[in-house]
């Protein structure tokens, strides 16, 4: 891979931008980023999913030093507030500038260098933030229980398989068949891969498409038989070894531990998560990631959380993102307004290692993340469509948010 860096130097440039595309076949959408909205595709216009006219626009914004919306404000506000985004932290990363910034360092028009594939909504669990368009579960309990709708909360089937799924899913292939070979990193994320019908069509695709430079990185909730996941494991170290990738990532999706975590992740086991982290832990050939979505309700566990990274970190690497629930509003931290989670942030930064610089990068975001938190007042609002809103996943769920979070039961008695 190159070592050459992303050339655009104006002061709101985002690699990602450029080079990265993430697609959900499910309900036939692509954006840039995860924290950006979506353009819906159709097979006319699916081989332009990465230079779509509001990714052209967006690049061109950026050129000319201005915030793109839709989104981009995730690291807008990140960055004036003080702290490090995932923007700056993108411009770090060498090796991913598409080909024709080579000979033109302005153009909008583009090939990517990353591309992000969610094959299905095909998922065995139900997180809290997660909707039905990557969550089968979720589906099948709003189609159980209904459309909720009360003090903001609205819960309903918004989005439905696209009625061309099956001509996206070829389209893609295609796609595969005559441009994989520039990609340098491709994700697969889900619903869960691993129980996904297209996730075995992936494999074989790389078996019989060798991209020595390619970094292969699956995300996964882990909730896996270890046969299973033993049988996946060995099958992708067979791609390495015969040379079809470069890397392989598998990156675990955990936000904080205990019952907490229990609850956020529905459908989550701690004790199978933990043993099949175990596993792929003592496979050092595997780049091993955690990748953690942060909500106001997690924060007190996630201490616990990095404490078990740093056990594993004693014996090999253990990288760390996340990011902030902005989905759905009244899960974001911020509401609770400035310094009401510092100390749990003192924590945190405590048991956050500092020394590398990828430990470095993840501490400073952590810090840019509190800093942001900080510059919103607290929103009564949003706090007590918390309150309705856990109100009705205890109902649908057959959960008590008041037994696993008692601190939020006090606080929420505050909220006029």
């Amino acid at each position: 891979m190159s070592d050459k860096y992303f050339p655009i130097k104006t002061q709101t440039a985002c690699q990602l931008k450029w080079t990265w595309s993430t697609i959900q076949l499910y309900n036939g959408a692509t954006n840039s980023c995860h924290r950006v909205g979506t353009t819906t595709l159709t097979t006319n216009t699916f081989n332009q999913f990465h230079n779509t006219e509001k990714k052209l626009s967006d690049r061109q914004l950026m050129l000319e030093g201005t915030w793109p919306t839709g989104g981009c404000e995730y690291c807008a506000n990140i960055e004036q507030a003080g702290g490090k985004s995932d923007r700056l932290f993108q411009l770090q990363i060498p090796g991913l500038t598409p080909p024709e910034l080579e000979t033109n360092p302005i153009a909008v028009e583009v090939t990517p260098r990353i591309l992000e594939i969610y094959f299905d909504n095909v998922c065995n669990m139900s997180c809290i933030y997660c909707w039905n368009g990557f969550s089968s579960k979720i589906e099948q309990e709003n189609i159980q229980f209904g459309d909720f709708s009360s003090n903001g909360i609205e819960i309903k089937n918004t989005g439905t398989r696209h009625p061309q799924f099956n001509q996206l899913v070829e389209k893609f292939w295609q796609w595969m068949e005559n441009n994989s070979h520039q990609l340098r990193r491709f994700h697969i994320l889900g619903g869960e891969p691993l129980y996904q019908e297209q996730f075995e069509t992936c494999l074989e695709f790389l078996e019989t498409h060798s991209n020595p430079e390619l970094e292969f990185n699956i995300v996964s909730n882990l909730k896996v038989t270890p046969a299973r996941l033993e049988k996946v494991i060995d099958r992708i170290q067979n791609l390495l070894i015969n040379r079809c990738i470069k890397r392989f990532d598998l990156t675990c999706s955990i936000d904080c531990w205990g019952n907490e975590q229990e609850y956020i992740r529905h459908g989550i086991n701690m004790e199978q998560w933990r043993k099949n982290f175990d596993y792929v832990a003592g496979k050092k050939w595997i780049t091993l990631n955690i990748n953690q979505t942060i909500t106001g309700l997690g924060m007190k566990s996630i201490p616990q959380l990095i404490e078990y990274i740093n056990h594993h970190r004693q014996s090999r690497p253990v990288g760390h993102y996340f990011m902030a629930c902005v989905n759905r509003s009244q899960l974001y931290p911020g509401i609770f307004g400035s310094g009401f989670f510092d100390k749990d942030f003192e924590k945190i930064l405590s048991v956050m290692p500092n020394d590398t610089w990828q430990h470095k990068h993840a501490y400073s975001m952590m810090q840019g993340l509190q800093l942001e938190f900080n510059s919103h007042n607290r929103n009564t609002v949003e706090l007590l469509k918390l309150e309705t809103f856990l109100t009705e996943m205890d109902r649908r769920r057959n959960l008590n948010w008041k037994e696993t979070f008692p601190w939020l039961v006090k606080e929420l008695e505050h909220v006029v």
